[in-house]
């Protein structure tokens, strides 16, 4: 069953939102009052609970307080400058450089089977074309990730070594891997198809995977259908500036032309304010997993204050690492988790005599 898209629906539902309240405009106009009434009703009975609110049990809180005390830095898609993304031989290599997590983006092919791969075609990184939900498992086994990889990172090898060929891994596979070397994963959910939320809670639950995993997505609707399927699932919902409306988080790449453009651009308004006050309440999501370019100190201050976890996506800088991990004290997912070290030299350097910027003398 393929999930909710909101490039076909968006046009719809708002065509429909305006004509229901043009017939009860003409019909009764004081109705128009309930409809304010109806949505505070409806968003208080369907809401998810997050994992960490004062209404669930103290067993889901602890669930919480494991998973994130164990998260400072993440490989984002493994260890992507020393092997190709999203590939074994990438999340090992996080794990020796000293990230305690790992990200990787899952999908579904053509015969329902969960994988591994961030673009919803094979084109940038494998050796073969086309869209990925256009192939069998079958197919993708001859599929090569290594083909187009290009190390810029040496890491614990030599930059000229070969990187060996390596087909497009089973998402079971990874769990598999992280459970068995106690690595903490993020599900970073790339295909809003029912099938696959199916798939991911029935993971969590065959390797009991509440305090070690967390489920991510930019689509609203499938980190509230996740907890919806599991209320012991943590979850966190992905944004940047203009997600809706552009392909790139430089805001280049126009994804419409036209008022359709126009729309999507008024859409990611009202998604991006209500993601900062409404929406991770009634999703139950437990993280707000923001692109850093989009960080502040008051959005951290303001995200506590409501009882949500930030963390951060993609921290390749070694000052901007220092100052989310040690200042604002949220984890970070990084392209280079070999910086894990040097992470660890300057906290040394800290209680040495390094002075961060928010202290002053009169602090000492």
């Amino acid at each position: 069953m393929a999930g909710f898209s909101l490039e076909e629906s968006a046009p719809k539902i708002l065509g429909v939102s305006i004509a229901v309240i043009a017939a009860i405009y003409v019909i009764y106009p004081p109705g128009l009052l309930l409809i304010p009434l109806s949505l505070f009703v409806f968003a208080y009975t369907t809401k998810n609970e997050k994992c960490s609110s004062s209404d669930v049990s103290f067993l889901k809180v602890h669930l919480v307080e494991t998973f994130f005390s164990g998260f400072r830095i993440g490989g984002h898609r493994g260890a992507p400058k020393s092997f190709p993304e999203n590939s074994m031989a990438g999340f090992a290599q996080a794990k020796k450089d000293g990230a305690d997590l790992i990200e990787f983006d899952v999908a579904l092919t053509k015969d329902g089977k969960a994988v591994l791969m961030h673009d919803d075609d094979l084109d940038r990184t494998t050796d073969m074309t086309g869209p990925i939900r256009n192939k069998t498992r079958a197919e993708l086994d001859r599929c090569n990730i290594s083909a187009t990889f290009i190390r810029t990172a040496p890491g614990d090898h030599n930059r000229l070594e070969a990187v060996a060929r390596e087909r497009v891994p089973d998402m079971e596979d990874v769990v598999k891997w992280a459970v068995e070397n106690n690595t903490r994963m993020l599900f970073d959910v790339k295909d809003s198809d029912n099938e696959l939320v199916d798939q991911i809670a029935n993971l969590f639950s065959k390797y009991n995977l509440y305090d070690k995993a967390i489920v991510c997505s930019f689509f609203p609707w499938v980190v509230y259908r996740i907890k919806r399927e599991d209320q012991r699932i943590l979850t966190g919902l992905t944004w940047r500036l203009k997600f809706w409306s552009y392909h790139d988080i430089e805001n280049l790449r126009q994804r419409y032309s036209g008022p359709k453009q126009t729309l999507f651009e008024l859409i990611d308004v009202a998604h991006v304010w209500l993601l900062k006050r409404v929406t991770p309440w009634y999703l139950g999501a437990d993280l707000l997993l923001t692109n850093n370019l989009d960080i502040s100190q008051a959005l951290i201050l303001d995200q506590k204050r409501r009882g949500m976890r930030v963390a951060v996506w993609t921290v390749n800088d070694m000052a901007e690492m220092h100052w989310m991990l040690k200042t604002l004290h949220i984890p970070i997912l990084t392209d280079y988790p070999e910086l894990t070290k040097q992470a660890a030299h300057l906290d040394e350097l800290q209680k040495i005599d390094y002075m961060p910027m928010h202290k002053s003398s009169s602090d000492l």
